[in-house]
């Protein structure tokens, strides 16, 4: 090989490489985000190790941890996508007919926290179920949807 090809394989492997430690795909198994985010939807997203100090910030589509409640009762960690409502210092009012029977309830997001909901908020489990969730878990920014291609394109 010539030394421009090895210098050329030497550049396209870093980029490679550091595009895949600063991203990773997830992808969506509930309804809970339709019609933005449909079932089987894979997404592109962006590790928060990379992200400014104003992630996680309102209306943005995150991934976060959470702790899943197993049908035996066990608890696992799972992988969830959701949009951020309110983030630390915020005060939201929360209201869901199917949920809290049309009563509204004020919600002051604790420094640190976010408070995340789903966008079909009939089918979404999420903070309204189990409350503020540490901004620490939150783990990355949904960026595209990479597949199916004809769904393929920008969140926002």
């Amino acid at each position: 090989m010539h030394t421009a090809e090895l210098v050329y394989l030497a550049v396209l492997t870093l980029t490679f490489s550091m595009i895949a430690s600063f991203t990773c795909f997830v992808r969506v198994v509930s309804d809970s985000m339709a019609p933005t985010l449909l079932v089987d939807d894979r997404l592109l997203v962006i590790r928060r190790a990379v992200l400014t100090r104003c992630f996680p910030a309102r209306g943005q589509i995150v991934v976060f941890t959470a702790d899943a409640k197993g049908p035996e009762g066990g608890s696992s960690r799972r992988r969830m996508v959701k949009r951020v409502a309110a983030t630390g210092g915020d005060s939201i009012l929360v209201g869901d007919d199917v949920r809290v029977e049309g009563v509204c309830r004020r919600v002051d997001v604790p420094a640190g926290g976010v408070y995340v909901l789903g966008d079909n908020r009939q089918v979404s489990r999420d903070s309204r179920e189990y409350g503020c969730i540490p901004s620490r878990q939150v783990t990355g920014l949904v960026v595209l949807v990479v597949w199916p291609l004809r769904r393929a394109r920008a969140v926002r």
